[in-house]
This record gives C-alpha cells, structure tokens and sequence, in this order.
C-alpha cells in the first residue's frame, strides 16, 4: 500500500491510498457488483495512443451524484461519506454568481442555475451561467496536479447544448429525463492494459491543511 497526502486548489486535505488489485479479475469482478449497486465502468475499444484502449475506470458505491434537467440541479449524498463532502462543497455554490436560487433538502442541495441577462457571443460563451459553471466550481474546488483521477465521472445529454443555445422545445420530455449524471468518486479501480496492471485509489477528504 502507497499513502500520500496533499491539499487542493480549494483547500481540501486529501489522503489517499493506493494498494495492487488483480488485472485478471478486477474489471469482472466490478462488473458483477454493478448489477446490484450503483457505480460505472468507463471502457472502449477506439484505439488512441495513450488513451481510451489503455484504461479502464471504475467505481462503485459513491459518495456524491451531481444530476441536472434543464437549470435544475440536485447535488445528493448517497451515503456518510457523501454528507461530509456536501459541507465542503455547499459554500462555494451557495455564493457562486451563476446560482440564482440554493437549498437544501433533507441535506442535499437543490440549485437553480440563473439565466443568462445578454446574448452571449459564441467566443464567450462559456462565460453564460449555467450548469457547467457549477461543475468547474465543484472541480476548482478539488483541482491539483498530485492526482488527476479526482473528478466528475458519468454521462451527458444532449439537452445541455439549450444551456448555450435557447429555443423553444418542441418536443415533449420524459417526466424522468436528466441532462446529466454524475459521480463524485472517492474510490476508484485503474486498469492499464498497456502495462497489464491494475490498482485501486482510495481518498479521505477534509478541510484545512
């Protein structure tokens, strides 16, 4: 096991521990507890150098889930875990610019994302509120250069591209549909296929230094 330990952009203390896993059996094993917890598996057969085939990614039972419909966002604690890095997260949102209205409900965040009061040009129009400026805050939050697998991971939808380009929906929406959904991992399972290793991550988080 390998321990290190070191502070983020955000002032978040993270430790985290790496141990060995099995390359043979990880991903399989991962894949059978999928069925019954939640969690994802990122993995592809599209051949790039140094990416896609080399790795695959994994997780399972994680602390936080970040959804949205339209500029509605939840932010909720799937377990302990998950409340603790809600306390550290939650002031950042609750003052942010781009946040026109934040709550909680039974601890969880519920925001509303502001719209925007210009027409944005196509070269600034990152600079529009919407979703994404509250997924940069959460990543600047835990930005640092000592781990780069600390992050967001899950699915986009296509309905995001409204946050950038307004129109008037034709189209009826499933009651259920989300825009995005993502994790918050805080344990993780690496597989290099190119060095035939694998390992898992494990990180505690905490404010201060």
């Amino acid at each position: 096991m390998t321990d290190t330990s070191f502070l983020t952009a955000g002032g978040v203390r993270v430790t985290r521990s790496q141990t060995p896993a099995d390359y043979d059996t990880e991903i399989d094993s991962l894949i059978d507890v999928l069925d019954s917890r939640r969690g994802a598996l990122f993995s592809s057969n599209y051949e790039y150098p140094g990416r896609y085939t080399r790795w695959d990614t994994g997780l399972v039972d994680p602390p936080l889930v970040v959804t949205s419909r339209g500029r509605e966002m939840r932010i909720d604690a799937l377990n302990p875990r998950g409340a603790v890095l809600l306390e550290m997260i939650a002031p950042t949102l609750e003052s942010h610019e781009a946040v026109a209205s934040f709550t909680r409900v039974d601890g969880d965040l519920r925001l509303r994302i502001r719209e925007p009061e210009r027409v944005f040009s196509e070269t600034e129009r990152s600079r529009a509120p919407s979703v994404f400026s509250v997924l940069r805050a959460i990543v600047d939050l835990f930005r640092t250069d000592e781990d780069t697998n600390i992050g967001l991971y899950g699915a986009f939808g296509y309905d995001l591209a409204f946050q950038f380009e307004p129109i008037d929906l034709q189209l009826e929406r499933p009651e259920g549909q989300r825009d995005l959904v993502l994790f918050f991992a805080d344990a993780l399972v690496l597989v290099d296929h190119y060095a035939v290793r694998a390992w898992r991550y494990t990180s505690d988080f905490a404010l201060g230094s």
